[in-house]
């Protein structure tokens, strides 16, 4: 009994992980990019882009740019940060799990590039 206890425990650890959102978690982005455009530009492009897709998605200023954040009740949200870097942008995707992965997210940041 008291080991599907402890297994019922580790099983719920690994999910509360699994849940924290991408920039809470340490690690490389699964994209990182650099675009020509200004980070207000690509935000632009990028916003109307994932609300399509992910309508609770939002947009937040941060240091040098913007974090926008496309909500997920199962996994990590997908997160992307625009910063200004030399003339342009440096764009940085965070995703979940592949299994969780949107496509159509990360197409609409390679198309406003």
């Amino acid at each position: 009994m008291q080991s599907r206890m402890l297994m019922g425990g580790a099983v719920l650890a690994l999910l509360a992980g699994c849940s924290l959102p991408a920039s809470l978690v340490p690690g490389e982005p699964n994209v990182s990019k650099y675009s020509a455009k200004v980070p207000k530009e690509v935000a632009a492009c990028v916003l109307p882009a994932w609300q399509k897709e992910v309508s609770h998605t939002t947009q937040t200023s941060i240091s040098n740019g913007y974090r926008i954040t496309a909500p997920s009740i199962v996994t990590a949200d997908e997160i992307l940060d625009i910063v200004k870097y030399k003339d342009g942008s440096r764009v940085s995707l965070y995703q979940g799990p592949p299994w969780a992965k949107s496509g159509a997210l990360q197409k609409a940041v390679r198309d406003c590039l």
